[in-house]
């Protein structure tokens, strides 16, 4: 399962339409290397500059000599958290990629629009993961390609979800 929380100030990104563009965008990275659609779970976090400081300065905010050195305070900040349970990588390369595709991912409405931004990836252990009180099939299995062709969780045998 892929996790995105995507934390951004009031403002920005407001509309279902631009929040659903973005999702399924985010989801088309994973269903292109075989997860399921619904894996992927997207969370978008408005706050107000009251409740958003980079360095101490509320994002976005008037900028002022108190504010500097640093970036110009009227620029939004975003910050986007992903959490990996379903796949990990276990080499630089894919984790390289992975980066690579995640850039091109947030582009459009991160970096296109001269926001100013932070993303991190956290990958955590499959064996603390369920979902609708199943265990989730092995990467690959029969089980996990019936689950994204079905987009939904389903009751399958171990042996075919590559489970022991």
């Amino acid at each position: 399962m892929p996790l995105w929380i995507i934390y951004h100030p009031q403002g920005v990104y407001e509309t279902t339409e631009e929040k659903q563009t973005i999702a399924k965008t985010i989801t088309s990275m994973y269903t292109s290397v075989g997860l399921p659609a619904f894996y992927v779970n997207v969370f978008f976090m408005p706050l107000p500059p009251t409740s958003f400081f980079i360095g101490g300065v509320p994002r976005p905010s008037a900028p002022s000599p108190a504010n500097a050195p640093g970036p110009d305070s009227s620029v939004p900040f975003i910050r986007i958290t992903i959490q990996h349970i379903a796949r990990t990588h276990t080499t630089k390369e894919q984790a390289d990629r992975m980066l690579a595709g995640i850039d091109k991912v947030i582009k459009p409405w991160v970096y296109d629009k001269g926001y100013d931004s932070e993303y991190s990836v956290e990958e955590t252990s499959r064996d603390l993961w369920k979902i609708d009180g199943l265990v989730p099939p092995m990467p690959r299995t029969e089980a996990e390609k019936v689950w994204a062709r079905e987009n939904r969780s389903s009751i399958y045998e171990k042996e075919g979800g590559g489970l022991l």
